[in-house]
């Protein structure tokens, strides 16, 4: 797969058309999730003579919906972020399971595209895509699964335990066995859920998906720490493989100009200048008497 390709483009004047998937080979139980991008990719209408970007492209098929996205939002959007694109898929209302994201892999090897929105991914585009599965009570599909792809490295699993909002913790914290020891004696089907109702109690406003994706270098660092596995290389309770993932987004980012490093100053100084404004405000008020 490709590492640093560029993309040259000029927009005409017409409707775009998008490059149709065979109706037998679309991936009908899915919805696919993702905001066109400023640059449209694979779209009939553009032609390649003017407006030179480098860019990456990261597929990333998810057993969550909600807490996921939100986490890559600024990299499927690409508001900010212009060097790296990631093309979201996941089951609206429910996520996946795992076998269910295997068999969605599978699909796109097969047909070696993915279409989301108003975009058409070709397979040969992709960076890198990783597969993000939460342990929950799918720890038998994983094994299974795992030994099956035991010499496929096409995709990388990213598994966390046991779920993903393990990894939005280490974003803000990093003393799991303290915080979250309550969630420990609980069956492995209940902890996911509990951990989740804990966030609230262990960070101010709750485990953030937008905010966390800032603190990604903390987030990796806590990780590591913490990190061991089984015997069947599932990672152990409080164990996650998303500082994985998170590193490839930060080195991929700022190989172009240390561009995630540059967005991250900008949130900051964003949010200073808000709070002074804040604080202004709230002097300049006149006082009731």
């Amino acid at each position: 797969m490709p590492n640093n390709r560029k993309l040259s483009y000029e927009r005409q004047n017409k409707k775009l058309d998008l490059m149709p998937l065979p109706n037998e080979e679309t991936l009908p139980i899915e919805k696919f999730y993702g905001t066109p991008a400023t640059t449209p990719l694979q779209l009939k209408g553009y032609m390649k003579t003017e407006g030179v970007m480098s860019y990456s492209i990261v597929c990333v098929i998810s057993g969550g919906e909600k807490r996921e996205r939100d986490f890559l939002l600024t990299l499927i959007r690409q508001q900010d972020l212009h060097s790296l694109r990631v093309a979201f898929i996941s089951k609206e209302g429910q996520g996946l399971q795992p076998n269910q994201m295997h068999k969605q892999w599978e699909k796109i090897k097969k047909t070696k595209t993915v279409s989301i929105n108003d975009c058409t991914f070709h397979l040969d585009e992709m960076d890198k895509v990783f597969l993000l599965s939460d342990v929950d009570e799918f720890y038998e599909q994983l094994v299974k699964i795992l030994e099956e792809q035991s010499k496929d490295n096409s995709c990388q699993w990213i598994i966390s335990n046991p779920c993903f909002e393990i990894w939005l913790y280490y974003c803000f914290c990093n003393n799991p066995k303290e915080d979250l020891a309550s969630i420990e004696l609980l069956d492995p089907n209940k902890r996911s859920q509990a951990l989740k109702q804990l966030g609230n109690t262990v960070v101010a406003g709750g485990l953030s998906s937008i905010k966390a994706f800032e603190h990604m270098p903390e987030g990796i660092t806590h990780s590591i720490c913490h990190y061991d596995e089984d015997d069947n290389a599932i990672p152990i309770l409080y164990a996650t493989q998303m500082h994985n993932m998170a590193q490839f987004l930060i080195n991929t980012m700022n190989r172009n100009r240390g561009e995630y490093d540059e967005f991250v100053k900008r949130k900051q100084q964003q949010r200073q200048e808000w709070r002074k404004k804040m604080i202004k405000t709230r002097l300049d008020k006149p006082t009731q008497k």
